[in-house]
Order: C-alpha cells, then sequence, then structure tokens
C-alpha cells in the first residue's frame, strides 16, 4: 500500500467519515478531525493489512480520534482540580470566567512535560492509580513513582505560572 492509496481514499469516502463525524461528536466543526484522519491514515498506510474496508479503518481512525480528544478534556479537568485543591475557594470565583483558557493553557503546560512527569501525571493523577499500581505500569518502584508525582506536579504547576496561568489567585 502506497501513500496513493489514502489519496484515493479520500476522494472515495471522505464524505463517509465527514457524515460519521458529524453525527458521532454532534458537530458541524469537524474539518480538523478528517483532516487528521487522513494524515494518520497515510503514516499508518504500511500496517492497513486488508481485514477490513478502507472505510471501516478509515472511520475507526476518525472514532478513535474523538476519543482521544474526548480522554484529553476529562485529563485536564481531573489534572486541573489536583492542581487547585490548596486554592479551591478563591479560584472557584475565576474558575467560571476562565474555564476554556485554563483548559488551553493546563493541556500546553502537560505537553510541556517530559514523557515520564506526564505518564505519571496521567496515571496518578487523572486515573487515581496507586503508587503501587502505577510503578507496575511505569516498572520502577512505588517511592520513584511518589517522588516523580511530586516533581511532575511541581513542574506543572511552575509552566503554568510562568505562562501567567492564575489558578486559584485573585486577580
Amino acid at each position: 500500500m502506497e501513500e496513493d492509496s489514502v489519496t484515493e481514499w479520500f476522494h472515495l469516502y471522505e464524505k463517509d467519515v465527514t457524515s460519521f463525524l458529524v453525527y458521532y461528536t454532534g458537530s458541524l466543526e469537524v474539518e480538523d478531525i478528517v483532516q487528521e484522519t487522513f494524515l494518520i491514515a497515510i503514516k499508518k498506510i504500511a500496517k492497513y493489512e486488508g481485514k477490513s474496508s478502507p472505510k471501516t479503518w478509515l472511520i475507526s481512525i476518525a472514532r478513535n480520534l474523538v476519543i482521544d480528544q474526548h480522554r484529553r478534556k476529562k485529563v485536564w479537568n481531573k489534572i486541573k482540580h489536583i492542581l487547585q485543591v490548596e486554592n479551591a475557594d478563591t479560584h472557584r470565583i475565576e474558575e467560571n470566567a476562565m474555564k476554556k483558557l485554563e483548559q488551553d493553557q493546563l493541556y500546553r503546560a502537560i505537553e510541556q512535560l517530559s514523557s515520564p512527569y506526564k505518564e505519571v501525571v496521567i496515571l496518578r493523577g487523572i486515573l487515581e492509580l496507586s503508587s503501587v499500581e502505577t510503578s507496575e505500569v511505569l516498572t520502577c518502584s512505588s517511592n520513584k513513582v511518589n517522588v516523580m508525582y511530586h516533581r511532575a506536579l511541581k513542574k506543572l504547576k511552575g509552566i503554568l505560572e510562568k505562562e501567567g496561568f492564575q489558578y486559584g489567585r485573585s486577580s
């Protein structure tokens, strides 16, 4: 299979992928996801085994993209809560006015974390795994997990503060 196949599939199945995404997301704003679907298909064309039709393969990619986006939103909301615990009272006032901005800033901040810190924040802070469970996933000691988690949260707070993220502070 080649990149040319995906180009051909775009012409054949783009409307099907778009229709699926409109119904699946309930939004007409799906162009970016459609585009990303076909970009992923180009990257992964060598792994396409032909066990399903190209159309169902592409729709599966689109579906997974939407699921991943939904998970990320949930992740950011959970992490935001963890970071705000000590300043919960003053943050509630700001949260209503700045919710979207905060989510964007938090997403960008988490993206800046090194892979091990990002993983430990997701496993401990978002998925709420214990230190022992997280250590099994990361194949390290639970003590190392605790240290990494503490450092990751500190680094995350530092990134957010550097970018002017005002969680829990009155202006």
